[in-house]
């Protein structure tokens, strides 16, 4: 509005027209205050789940420490929820499981004496942190390489786990559970696979896989495996059923 046009108005339409530029301003003013107060509320918010998040790591690792299998247990479940809770904390609680395995999962036996003080199967806390370490992520979860190599395995549970590159060098997997697993790009140089469950598995990229180790295992029923095993006559005759 020019001066000329202001000056054309009468004392009502001027007080108008200034009311409406205070209300103006004032909505202004008011979208740029609700602008700050919404980022520092989204800012104390992110902290404040940040530090909640941390508190249940602290929490725990202190279980998963304790010398009382069950309470141990308890650990690797409450982890298992801040992964589900956080995805961003998955690689995070992925190494500490890891660490966790490593420690209280029996090394492979080197000898026929060792292998006959070796336990039948996991113990239950070994078992759980296995499972929780190699189920699909939330959206927008990661994933570490799960490191299994040398690990005395026998009967694990590992149904439709998820072990993309998973390093297991030397591991017994002897009767394992292994049905609809994915195992792309695993290393598997030397597993021990005598009685497992392979059916409908997904080994279609493992490294280190040769016939031997698959005509020792329990089934091959729609296993996918890498193309220079698979031709194999004797392995390719127990891909699928017998009729």
């Amino acid at each position: 509005m020019t001066s000329d046009d202001w000056s054309a108005l009468d004392a009502a339409a001027r007080a108008a027209a200034v009311g409406q530029l205070r209300l103006a301003v004032v909505q202004v003013v008011a979208a740029v205050g609700a602008g700050i107060a919404l980022t520092y509320t989204a800012r104390t918010f992110r902290l404040t789940r940040r530090g909640q998040v941390t508190d249940r790591f602290t929490k725990a690792l202190e279980r998963l420490s304790s010398s009382e299998p069950y309470v141990r247990l308890g650990g690797v479940l409450a982890m298992e929820q801040i992964v589900q809770d956080a995805p961003d904390q998955g690689d995070h609680a992925a190494r500490v499981l890891n660490s966790f395995v490593r420690k209280h999962a029996q090394a492979a036996a080197t000898s026929r004496l060792e292998a006959t003080k070796l336990a039948e199967k996991p113990d239950e806390h070994v078992q759980e942190a296995l499972r929780a370490l190699t189920v699909e992520r939330p959206r927008g979860g990661s994933r570490v390489p799960v490191s299994l190599a040398r690990l005395h395995l026998r009967k694990v549970q590992l149904v439709d786990a998820h072990l993309h590159g998973a390093l297991l060098e030397g591991a017994t997997l002897r009767d394992a559970d292994l049905r609809g697993a994915k195992l792309k790009g695993a290393d598997l140089t030397g597993t021990d696979l005598t009685g497992a469950d392979l059916t409908g598995a997904d080994l279609s990229s493992a490294l280190g896989l040769t016939v031997a180790q698959l005509l020792q295992a329990g089934s091959l029923l729609g296993c996918r495996l890498p193309a220079a095993v698979a031709a194999d006559s004797a392995v390719a005759a127990r891909l699928t059923p017998r009729v």
